[in-house]
């Protein structure tokens, strides 16, 4: 009898610990195809499989356990990889290359410990105008300038703090972990956005130091603002990407952007924008981008879109139009060239 009832006392408490927690599996599979008219180096047109021609393809595991009192444990582990070949990408590399966290939420808001997107990385994908797609959108630039640097942050702590009047803030500290130093490879970042109404904004900074010799190699700056006039929510913002220590081309760079989200109905989306891309004290380096889409929700978890875009660069810019372009794909200096694709993607 004192057998069956521990037995039975043993099942009502793994019970309710099971209906306190939760594990989510989850994914994106992005797969498209991409024409350019113009190749480097002899301005030859191409046809290419391009994997995350919209979003990347990228596969996780959520979870969450509530632990009383408004408190819950969370964690994400989420890498990334390729349709086309199967290989890990896009990512930081490893397994779960994206992110790898386990934090904390509750009423004083949230904080995170792990690889993760840093609060400045965030900020331009929430400014951009088009919604942050991997084409023609603030994040071609940002690869350009930064490459992943503040996109996966390793050894990083990250705290959020609760909305309060339209108000979330973000402040990050990534360790650098090289003894005898608190400098070397540390990254910070800090952002405050806004969103109540028909108004969003943000702002944010971000700074990096190399491993090596602890000089401050990245420092980024953004600040944008939005309005949703019903269906269509249109935006502005600006990022600025610096590397106080070159003076190199392309070492300090300012991105204009201005465009527009339109809800055309529940299934159907059309977005568009124009990006000015500027070197500061070398404006003989210009690029102009402009970028055009549309998507088709074939159903609440698949989605089939196109895009287009036309870019102009002078001076030392090479501005591509779709991120994860074949390197053959490189757009000739001071060339325009316009590009199209066209995708699928599903959810799970």
């Amino acid at each position: 009898m004192r057998r069956f009832l521990c037995a039975a006392l043993l099942i009502g408490f793994t019970a309710t610990a099971a209906a306190q927690s939760s594990v989510t599996i989850y994914g994106i599979l992005d797969s498209g195809l991409l024409y350019q008219n113009k190749t480097a180096p002899d301005g030859k047109s191409g046809v290419a499989f391009v994997d995350g021609a919209w979003l990347p393809s990228v596969y996780g595991l959520r979870g969450r356990e509530d632990i009383g009192g408004g408190y819950a444990v969370n964690f994400n582990l989420q890498g990334g990889f390729s349709t086309g070949t199967g290989a890990l990408g896009d990512s930081n590399g490893g397994i779960f290359g994206r992110a790898a966290t386990i934090g904390l939420s509750g009423p004083f808001g949230d904080v995170k410990f792990g690889l993760q997107f840093s609060p400045f990385f965030l900020a331009v994908t929430d400014g951009d105008p088009r919604g942050m797609p991997q084409f023609g959108s603030q994040l071609v630039q940002y690869f350009q300038q930064f490459g992943i640097t503040g996109i996966f942050d390793s050894n990083a702590i990250v705290y959020t703090t609760p909305k309060l009047y339209g108000l979330t803030g973000a402040v990050e500290y990534a360790v650098g972990g090289v003894p005898g130093s608190t400098r070397n490879g540390r990254s910070m970042s800090v952002s405050l956005s806004f969103s109540q109404g028909p108004v969003v904004a943000n702002a944010a900074y971000y700074t990096h130091a190399d491993p090596e010799t602890g000089q401050t190699t990245a420092i980024g700056k953004t600040a944008g603002v939005g309005y949703a006039f019903g269906p269509v929510l249109a935006k502005i913002d600006w990022v600025n990407y610096l590397n106080p220590s070159s003076d190199a081309a392309l070492s300090n760079v300012n991105v204009f952007g201005a465009g527009a989200v339109y809800a055309v109905t529940p299934a159907i989306q059309l977005n568009g924008g124009f990006y000015y891309a500027v070197n500061k004290d070398m404006s003989e380096n210009k690029s102009r981008m402009f970028a055009f889409g549309a998507e088709y929700a074939l159903s609440p978890r698949t989605t089939v879109y196109s895009q287009v875009g036309i870019v102009h660069n002078q001076g030392a810019f090479q501005t591509n139009l779709a991120v994860l372009a074949p390197s053959s794909f490189a757009v000739p200096t001071g060339a325009t060239t316009t590009a199209v694709d066209i995708g699928i993607r599903h959810t799970f």
